[in-house]
């Protein structure tokens, strides 16, 4: 009997790219989007972020909605008029024969889209070529093989209507495919793809809240008059509090509701929300069995994922020093010389190994001190806390119950948001590099979180409970008086309450409302 797997990817076309014949009735998607839906696909403007460069990357770990992303851009765009025939749609994952001879069976799938299905199209715009879970045919070990990046390549030469998207796991798993082609550095860009954030959950409960009435954009934070940046430049923090004013005042009516929801998202994290068909209202909707597969999907991925690193030795040691990050939620840093000892490894390995493979996989982050250029201590932080109550309780009932627990993950989930916050204002101001979130120990306190903006630090201190607040301010106005910075930031839980919810403590101090902040990220 032979053995002919070589067409297999061909012969299933039609079955993966069923809008060839039926058009948008093709599709079964989540009625919400997520936020990053509205930057790649730009629904209110022309062309799309997939459009900027020839080659883009998604990349984000398994359950985020990568899938979902790409047949969310095809539902909108052939919903505005293009044409079936201009979507290719490739999933890697789907069938492990088409991980066989992969290059070939690529190229082989193209010529045919090429000759049966793209010569139907009358038009000249743009087409898309969309390779899914590519990770799945990277073959590091098999030299003959050429994976997916020299044939992407290839059928980019002198096709400059063309655009291909992959999907994968981590940024380097598209960088080391993508090193060795005739692919410039100009020519592909990758974009990562995190676990739903608060203002996405809260949207799939309320859509009423983006509408452009209600809608609360964060853009204006980012650049503008009455932005972060401008404050930071000219010392004048009113105009910044002046527009955060404005963006409560667009939700005030709801302001319980909203509130109402912050422990629910708490509980959940952003993979489980998303994953579940319709709105999740409250956690106590989910079960045990749901928290077990998020740990057995994190723990999959890690052995089918990181085997790419290769300096990763005991891949065990990730999954362990992700449950050592769920039991402590950021609430101390570990001594480096504590993980050395605890994992019977080097310092280097922790640092530069462990902790960088959890970073490009997007579970995990490990957090050094501000302006120490020696640190002798790592904080770390789980970027989801369902993650964390998979980890630990196994269950929402804790978190729901318990408040000082809820306080442990709005510390984490707040990590998370400012690492996104961070690059959304610095990316418009041109700065792409991966964003930068610290702590910083001053004699008053601890400032939970600092970033910078051209080079300004920003302080953001958490008092989610109210005997945090006094101890926060202080540690926020120390770091200002210390680096010279116009402002800083105090991110007030539901029990700590002043004259306003905006309002200007003191010396250049914001405080504004924990949730107002998830939702401005």
């Amino acid at each position: 009997m032979s053995i002919d797997a070589g067409d297999a990817l061909v012969r299933a076309l039609h079955e993966h790219n069923p809008w060839w014949e039926q058009g948008a009735a093709a599709f079964s998607l989540p009625a919400r989007q997520k936020s990053d839906f509205y930057h790649l696909a730009r629904p209110d403007a022309s062309g799309s972020q997939f459009e900027d460069q020839p080659l883009l990357g998604l990349v984000g770990r398994r359950g985020v909605g990568k899938t979902t992303l790409l047949k969310q851009f095809i539902h909108h765009r052939l919903a505005s008029g293009d044409e079936p025939e201009q979507f290719l749609y490739l999933p890697f994952d789907a069938d492990p024969l088409y991980q066989l001879q992969s290059d070939e069976q690529l190229k082989r799938a193209v010529r045919y889209y090429e000759s049966r299905v793209l010569g139907h199209s009358d038009t000249d715009q743009s087409h898309f070529v969309l390779l899914d879970d590519v990770h799945q045919i990277e073959h590091p070990n098999k030299p003959t093989i050429d994976g997916w990046g020299v044939p992407a390549a290839e059928i980019l030469q002198d096709m400059p209507e063309r655009h291909v998207i992959v999907t994968a796991s981590a940024g380097i798993q598209v960088q080391r495919e993508l090193e060795d082609t005739t692919l410039a550095e100009s020519d592909y860009d990758i974009q990562p793809i995190m676990a739903e954030k608060f203002r996405d959950y809260l949207f799939t409960l309320y859509p009423e809240l983006e509408e452009a009435e209600n809608r609360v954009s964060p853009t204006s934070l980012r650049t503008g008059e009455k932005s972060l940046p401008a404050a930071l430049d000219s010392g004048d923090i009113g105009p910044l509090v002046d527009e955060l004013r404005q963006k409560y005042e667009k939700v005030a009516d709801v302001e319980r509701r909203i509130q109402s929801q912050v422990v629910d998202y708490l509980a959940m994290g952003g993979t489980i929300s998303y994953e579940r068909d319709g709105a999740i209202e409250s956690a106590g909707e989910l079960t045990p069995a749901d928290y077990t597969q998020l740990r057995e999907d994190v723990r999959d991925a890690l052995y089918q994922e990181v085997p790419g690193f290769e300096s990763i030795q005991t891949i065990a040691d990730l999954e362990r020093l992700c449950a050592l990050a769920a039991r402590n939620r950021g609430a101390e840093p570990f001594r480096y010389q504590e993980l050395v000892e605890l994992f019977d490894v080097d310092r280097r390995t922790i640092a530069d190994s462990y902790l960088p493979a959890l970073s490009e996989l997007y579970l995990l982050t490990g957090v050094t001190e501000y302006d120490n250029s020696r640190p002798r201590s790592v904080r770390l932080y789980l970027r989801d806390t369902g993650l964390v109550t998979a980890l630990t309780d196994g269950d929402a009932a804790t978190v729901r119950n318990d408040f000082d627990r809820e306080a442990d993950l709005a510390r984490v989930a707040a990590f998370d948001h400012t690492m996104r916050f961070a690059y959304g204002v610095n990316a418009i101001q041109g700065n792409n590099v991966s964003p930068s979130v610290q702590y910083w120990r001053g004699r008053s306190g601890e400032v939970d979180f600092v970033f910078e903006v051209d080079g300004t630090p920003v302080p953001i201190g958490l008092a989610y409970q109210s005997r945090a607040r006094d101890e926060t301010i202080d540690a926020v106005r120390e770091f200002k008086q210390a680096y010279d910075v116009p402002l800083g930031f105090l991110l007030a839980g539901d029990t700590v309450r002043d004259r306003q919810p905006i309002e200007r403590v003191e010396n250049g101090v914001i405080q504004l409302p924990y949730w107002l902040y998830l939702l401005l990220c």
